[in-house]
């Protein structure tokens, strides 16, 4: 899911550059055929006050509105957003181990109801992480942690495991929360999901600000916010803004940087998170 979003979100940016494109150029010709209609005695001038002038200026406008709708929607994506949790089924409703082929659809019906307890514990994680509960949300991040290592699914084990870092880091663990960091960023970087590395980044630069390492921290956030420009990934810079703004030692560039955070957070739609960088900008 976060793949594709994050490749929409590419389309979505080249719409941007090829409506721009093609806005001026209806412009352009939209502002000839207003003066070919002024001097269409003129010989030079006559062609561009025809109808067929005029329409093509009316079609290039048109594909501008087009290229825009098309950016509007990729850039209105939410990359991280959490997977949607599957839904175990009933009790008595798995198939009767008969043997032959019937013990195959159990083994499958098995796994995903493992795959769905996983998200489920997970969804809890990130639910008690929202409530404030820190000690429930880092239970519930080990066992969906350990349910992925089971499943053999590598991404989401790698969630779960930043997912810890970050509650390392809020319980004053560093040396924990680095642990966790740097094995997230280990296994996004073999799966080659560069936006989970950059992620991981921003986790290592949060916990080497917390030890008052600013130069570390800025320079884990330069090498994140790279990653995050070639992917095109809105909440990415967002973070980044965010992070940048937290490190500041200048008022003034802080409140620019939470500014900049705000606005990017809007483009990801995420108004929660714009309407905090706000706050923080005052």
């Amino acid at each position: 899911m976060f793949e594709a979003a994050e490749t929409l979100q590419r389309v979505a940016w080249l719409a941007v550059a090829g409506g721009l494109v093609l806005l001026a150029l209806g412009s352009l010709h939209l502002l000839l055929v207003y003066a070919g209609l002024l001097a269409r005695r003129q010989s030079g001038w006559r062609h561009w006050a025809g109808r067929r002038s005029f329409t093509a200026a009316l079609v290039l406008l048109l594909g501008a509105a087009v290229m825009q709708v098309v950016a509007h929607r990729g850039l209105a994506g939410r990359p991280d957003t959490a997977p949607a949790v599957a839904a175990a089924p009933p009790a008595g409703e798995l198939p009767a181990a008969t043997g032959g082929a019937a013990e195959p659809a159990m083994e499958d019906a098995a796994a995903r109801v493992s795959a769905a307890a996983a998200e489920i514990a997970f969804a809890e994680a990130l639910a008690a992480r929202g409530a404030g509960r820190g000690d429930e949300a880092e239970r519930a991040y080990r066992q969906a942690r350990d349910a992925f290592a089971a499943l053999g699914d590598a991404r989401r084990e790698a969630d779960a495991l930043h997912g810890l870092g970050d509650m390392a880091l809020a319980r004053g663990d560093a040396a924990d929360a680095e642990r966790h960091f740097l094995e997230a960023r280990r296994r996004f970087a073999g799966l080659g999901n560069r936006i989970g590395e950059a992620n991981a980044l921003v986790g290592l630069a949060s916990v080497r600000a917390a030890g008052g390492a600013r130069k570390e921290a800025e320079a884990l956030l330069d090498e994140a916010h790279a990653i995050y420009l070639k992917a095109v990934s809105v909440r990415g810079r967002a973070n980044i803004a965010l992070a940048r703004a937290g490190l500041a030692t200048d008022p003034a560039r802080a409140r620019r940087l939470y500014r900049d955070a705000a606005g990017l957070y809007v483009r990801a739609g995420m108004p929660g998170w714009a309407d905090y960088a706000r706050s923080r900008a005052h």
